[in-house]
């Protein structure tokens, strides 16, 4: 007898080495950490409570505003799409990833870029992620996040929405410094036309744009000249103004019933 129950759980134990990481990963929100350039970036997955390893999942990759900069790889889920899938994740029938920016750099940073793409990339592999799938989310500093990423990497997404951000390199929480980073890394922002220039790299891509009329942060006005300016290139573009609204409209947007299932929808042209 007890030769049998030792060779059963022999079996049992090879058996649990042969199934797949992914398949035995938690569901929620999980920490995950990545290292670019020798930096170890903390950051936070999301996973559906019906995820299966051998089904081919939708990514969002959702970029935080300026508020919640830092190294602790959790304040990035306090709010915005993190709020809206613990409200109902039924919604959001996707993995979806929540890099963070580090305290002295933006979205537009290369280094911060490259960190994104490597979480998109690391999440893609452990969780089964559909690379005709992939979505870009922002909003504030995360909208232009947005903007500078697929100006960049046209084909990287299906779908991009950009909630509040800043077309225009300046922003008021933006240094010198950072604004002269960002220019260098994004040649479309030295055109004499900003707006029809980066409509023209971005045009490939779906794109639903969100902006509030009273804006004090971000001017109203450049979200409406790019919308503009896509439209005139032939882009998918979507554009909901607010009446009445700042630039806090970032839960508002997420929530629009329309919003999720026509990201969901979106396929990478080949």
């Amino acid at each position: 007898m007890s030769n049998a129950i030792n060779r059963l759980v022999l079996i049992v134990g090879v058996v649990f080495l042969l199934i797949p990481s992914a398949a035995l990963a938690d569901t929620g929100f999980v920490d995950r950490k990545v290292t670019v350039g020798g930096t170890a970036y903390r950051y936070q997955v999301y996973v559906p409570a019906d995820f299966k390893p051998n089904h081919k999942w939708p990514v969002i990759v959702y970029l935080h505003g300026n508020g919640v900069r830092g190294v602790d790889g959790l304040s990035q889920t306090d709010s915005g799409l993190a709020s809206v899938i613990r409200r109902d994740r039924a919604r959001v029938p996707a993995i979806v990833v929540f890099p963070q920016a580090d305290r002295t750099s933006r979205w537009s940073s290369p280094s911060m870029q490259e960190q994104v793409l490597a979480c998109l990339d690391a999440a893609a592999r452990e969780f089964n992620g559909d690379a005709d799938r992939f979505y870009l989310v922002g909003h504030s500093m995360g909208g232009q996040g947005v903007l500078r990423l697929s100006s960049r990497w046209p084909n990287r997404f299906a779908a991009l929405v950009d909630i509040s951000g800043t077309v225009i390199a300046t922003s008021p929480s933006a240094t010198k410094q950072q604004v002269a980073l960002d220019v260098q890394t994004h040649p479309f922002l030295n055109s004499p036309d900003i707006y029809r220039a980066l409509a023209q790299l971005i045009a490939v891509t779906p794109i639903w744009i969100f902006h509030g009329d009273t804006d004090q942060s971000v001017p109203v006005e450049q979200s409406r000249q790019l919308v503009n300016a896509l439209r005139s290139a032939s882009a998918s573009v979507r554009y909901t103004e607010y009446t009445g609204a700042g630039h806090e409209i970032e839960e508002r947007a997420l929530s629009e019933p329309d919003l999720l299932p026509w990201l969901l929808a979106q396929r990478r042209k080949s």
